[in-house]
């Protein structure tokens, strides 16, 4: 479980590292000894989720115009996940279409027009940020350009293939003729676009044996586009919006008797007609363990590092894309021309050299929780699988390396809405490692949520709302799955880790790992 104020210092990522000046609402009301004791609208949680409900729910005519709004933090803005991932949005398609039509654990058993209309949320995830940082005129490093997820063997760019065309077909079959990806498989056209890979060793003398160029994914500074968000909350003169920061929440919250909320916080108790949960991995503290919520979503630490490429990757040699390939590593290039590399935990921990329990359930992001081997192997990464990548000089190479703790939602979606039998308490949370993609839709439809009644499945899918069945759906799906299986399986960032062994759903073989530590990787991951 996670501790406020947490006894520890967390890592500095990059994005945190290089945005300290005078507008980044550094220590912003830190120095405040009160809270408001009452509030119309009271956001938990300063990441990004609870930047973009305080953007959304200010602006003019919005739900919280004319109605106090505060958001309180236990650190600074940006602090936790939000500030510590890959920075950019990559809208996942044809292999999350497949993947939330598997069974549990790995998917949720979705007919495929359901998982269709997922999937386009997260495109138009991709456009709504595009749309807010255009209309505010956010200076927040926004850029967009190709998303390319590579693979790395025959069967695999064959099966991407039979994918990605049943998935186009669903597509066009429900008007969503909107499409901008497309399918390289030609070694030669795939170099011509920006694959610098070298030769996949189980696989020699192949560049890169498939490919496919996801939507025009956008990158930014994760810590700047949160903290425009909360600052535009702020500035708003819709609402009396207040942010303080260094306000950790701890306990339950417990319901009153004319109705309301109350919320006890480091500097005094908060009384509140609504709630918003805005604490992705640690949602769970907010709940009894006998409640459903508490168990639903698993948080996890991943790590991150920068990469100061040498002079045969920077210049006009940049590389110009983010990346999706091995392993579920995924890389992005920040606007200084550094590079953010993430992921790669699945074959370490299916080889044996890093046990699953050092990223499940984990909940602490001090230098503690970084991994030597995971390191190591970030730091290898790049010299091992770009041409001409080398030599590194001292100040090349791995520079910084940080970790994040995600949280994982059990049927791998997240939560938002109203929590069954708690009127007035909300949750917006369980991104499961892929937040970006996911969060400004799910805010801005719960916004349009709270002022209208109704839910809108134009805004967000119907999968994404908390009710009573599907929380009870997924513990009895795990529950079945753990009878027939085994305990101590749990996905994570779409793979499924576990202390089993699970069927490749690609290639239809069975895997040969060491029992005490497996895991399948479903596809690339992308933050």
């Amino acid at each position: 479980m996670s501790t406020f104020p947490q006894p520890w210092r967390s890592t500095v990522s990059h994005w945190q590292a290089t945005h300290r000046g005078p507008t980044s609402l550094w220590l912003h009301n830190a120095d405040k000894d009160t809270v408001p004791a009452e509030v119309d609208i009271l956001i938990v949680g300063g990441g990004m989720t609870g930047a973009a409900m305080s953007y959304f729910l200010t602006r003019p005519g919005a739900h919280g115009a004319g109605k106090k709004v505060v958001c309180v933090e236990a650190k600074d803005v940006a602090s936790g996940a939000t500030g510590r991932n890959g920075g950019h949005v990559g809208p996942k398609t044809y292999v999350m279409w497949d993947e939330l039509m598997q069974p549990y654990p790995l998917g949720l058993g979705c007919d495929e027009e359901e998982a269709c209309r997922i999937t386009q949320s997260e495109r138009d995830n991709l456009d709504l940020v595009a749309e807010v940082v255009e209309k505010e005129r956010l200076d927040v490093d926004f850029w967009r350009g190709d998303l390319l997820e590579t693979h790395h063997s025959t069967e695999r760019s064959a099966w991407s293939k039979e994918k990605y065309a049943a998935w186009l077909a669903v597509r066009k079959r429900l008007g969503m003729a909107h499409d901008d990806t497309r399918f390289v498989d030609d070694p030669a056209e795939a170099e011509k676009v920006g694959v610098y890979l070298a030769p996949d060793l189980t696989h020699p003398g192949l560049t890169s044996q498939g490919m496919h160029l996801g939507p025009r994914a956008p990158r930014w500074q994760c810590s700047l586009l949160c903290t425009a968000l909360m600052r535009k909350a702020i500035e708003s003169p819709a609402s009396q919006f207040q942010f303080y920061s260094w306000t950790p929440v701890s306990g339950v919250p417990i319901r009153t008797e004319d109705g309301r909320w109350k919320v006890t916080t480091s500097k005094g108790d908060i009384l509140a007609r609504q709630v918003i949960l805005c604490t992705n991995a640690h949602t769970g503290n907010f709940f009894a363990e006998a409640d459903p919520v508490h168990s639903h979503i698993t948080p996890f630490r991943g790590q991150c590092c920068t990469i100061t490429p040498p002079p045969t990757y920077s210049g006009s040699r940049i590389l110009k894309n983010t990346y999706n390939t091995l392993d579920g590593r995924y890389l992005v290039t920040a606007a200084s021309g550094q590079l953010i590399l993430g992921g790669g935990l699945a074959p370490l921990v299916r080889d044996g050299k890093i046990p699953i329990d050092d990223s499940v359930g984990q909940v602490d992001d001090s230098e503690k929780g970084i991994n030597p081997v995971l390191t190591d192997d970030l730091s290898k990464f790049m010299p091992a699988h770009f041409i001409d990548w080398g030599p590194e000089a001292y100040g090349e190479g791995l520079t910084r390396t940080w970790t994040g703790i995600m949280g994982d939602s059990r049927d791998s979606l997240p939560l938002v809405g109203e929590l069954p039998g708690k009127e007035g308490l909300s949750v917006v949370a369980g991104f499961s490692g892929h937040g970006m993609s996911r969060i400004f839709v799910s805010a801005r439809a719960y916004a349009h949520t709270l002022r209208t009644g109704a839910w809108d499945t134009s805004l967000l899918p119907s999968s994404y709302k908390v009710t009573a069945e599907r929380l009870a759906r997924a513990q009895t799906a795990q529950k079945e799955f753990e009878a027939e299986h085994g305990k101590g399986v749990v996905v994570i960032e779409g793979q499924v880790l576990g202390g089993m062994e699970m069927k490749d759903r690609h290639g239809g073989q069975w895997n040969s790992v060491p029992a005490s530590s497996r895991a399948v990787s479903a596809d690339s991951v992308l933050k």
